[in-house]
């Protein structure tokens, strides 16, 4: 399974490396990380200085819809294909002698080449890193804490889903459940996080992203046109410690959405959280609140008005079993035809789980999102529903060897004026991933 970086260059499913779960030595994360890392050979245990891990994965896959499009879009074209993807990658890591500056980051490229649709064979691009000063800041203000990560991907399968997260926060606004069909696309994410202590119980917090994504040509000739679209997206807030075991937070929050000559709209709010650790293994993140939807479509502005924001996420992670189960809701903008606010809610479950078997690691995912055009302009025009689920089986032949066995169905229900794009897709692949160090 692939992280945002390479799993973003394949698809709503994806066929590549995880990105540094739970390395040793407090190495971070790169935001995506798909089932805590665990099926990537090239997560290394412990890192002292400067790090270079290569790293490749070969794959056979079949797929039924390579085009992510109904049939009826599909005059004289052949949706079922066998495909044959490479997936080299580079990884770097840092971490000084006193872990003060730590770094992961990864750089790679994705080539697939398709038996029955040689014309869609292609070379694709992603890189991504995370940088964590926490520890630096930390001894100017103990506690403080700073990230500053990046994430980018060049494909002509744009995912739907990031499978496998187990932190249940939303990395990529743009990856929201929409399934766009085959076209060449580009999107990237910037993101910082910090935390300042007031005192010994309140923290000041903040955070910032910036996103865009950018489609191209498509082989699908009828579809609707794509969105070209950038987003800003910010909070501030404080934490308080109330308890050994429990923190509240309120922030304000914020997001700039931008659709180029289709419109550009705002959402502004408050949301109230509340994190509780059960036990060192399991714990539960609840947030919710309310925002003011406000803008234009094609130069009209629009009446303002409220929108819910929220998400609950319960978390289980111990020496056998990585577990995360999501709820997220909030405004999410249209991707194809027109301009507009949709609202979305989407839940995801993800489950990494070591078995009897000896180095074998059992995979599954599942995710659902729903969006209905929202606001005081809302015609009820657009809308979208989604559903994906992956299991499979990982066998770790050595620390540097893995092979994996994966099945995956992804079904996909567009509405664009009350008519219907629906269709649905399987993949069943076999993977071998090779670490060289």
């Amino acid at each position: 399974m692939a992280s945002i970086i390479l799993g973003m260059s394949v698809g709503w499913w994806s066929p590549g490396h995880a990105q540094m779960g739970g390395m040793g030595e407090g190495i971070p994360t790169i935001p995506g990380t798909e089932f805590g890392g665990a099926t990537d050979p090239s997560s290394i245990q412990t890192v002292d200085q400067l790090r270079i891990v290569p790293s490749v994965q070969v794959s056979e896959r079949y797929d039924s819809n390579v085009f992510l499009a109904p049939r009826s879009l599909l005059q004289g074209l052949t949706p079922e294909d066998y495909v044959t993807t490479v997936v080299p990658q580079v990884r770097g890591l840092y971490a000084d002698h006193e872990n003060l500056v730590k770094v992961n980051a990864v750089v790679g490229a994705v080539g697939s080449y398709y038996i029955n649709n040689s014309g869609l064979s292609y070379v694709g691009a992603n890189a991504g890193a995370v940088l964590d000063m926490s520890q630096l800041l930390s001894r100017w203000r103990p506690g403080a804490r700073w990230t500053v990560s990046d994430t980018y991907f060049y494909s002509p399968q744009p995912p739907a889903f990031l499978l496998g997260g187990q932190s249940g926060e939303q990395v990529n606004p743009f990856v929201a459940g929409f399934q766009a069909y085959r076209a060449n696309t580009s999107s990237n994410s910037v993101n910082t996080v910090f935390e300042l202590p007031l005192n010994r119980t309140v923290n000041l917090s903040g955070s910032y992203t910036n996103s865009f994504i950018s489609f191209g040509a498509s082989p699908v000739q009828l579809a609707t046109p794509l969105i070209n679209q950038h987003v800003h997206a910010y909070t501030a807030g404080l934490i308080a410690q109330v308890s050994p075991y429990d923190s509240v937070r309120v922030d304000f929050t914020g997001n700039e959405f931008d659709q180029g000559s289709r419109g550009v709209f705002s959402t502004r709010g408050g949301i109230l959280g509340w994190i509780h650790r059960f036990t060192p293994t399991i714990s539960f993140n609840a947030t919710g609140g309310a925002q003011v939807l406000s803008g234009e479509f094609n130069g009209v502005p629009f009446s303002s008005s409220i929108a819910p924001v929220g998400s609950l996420a319960i978390q289980w992670n111990d020496s056998t079993t990585s577990f995360s189960l999501a709820y997220r809701t909030g405004i999410t903008p249209s991707f194809q035809s027109q301009g507009a606010a949709l609202l979305n809610h989407m839940v995801s479950c993800n489950l990494t789980q070591k078995t009897p078997i000896r180095d074998v690691v059992g995979l599954l995912g599942a995710n659902y999102s729903v969006a209905n055009e929202y606001g005081s302009n809302s015609g009820n025009a657009l809308s979208w529903t989604t559903v994906g689920g992956t299991a499979g089986l990982q066998y770790r032949v050595t620390k540097k060897l893995f092979v994996m066995m994966i099945y995956s169905y992804l079904n996909f229900d567009s509405v664009v004026a009350e008519t219907h794009f629906a269709y649905d897709k399987h993949i069943a692949q076999l993977s071998v991933s090779q670490a060289f160090y």
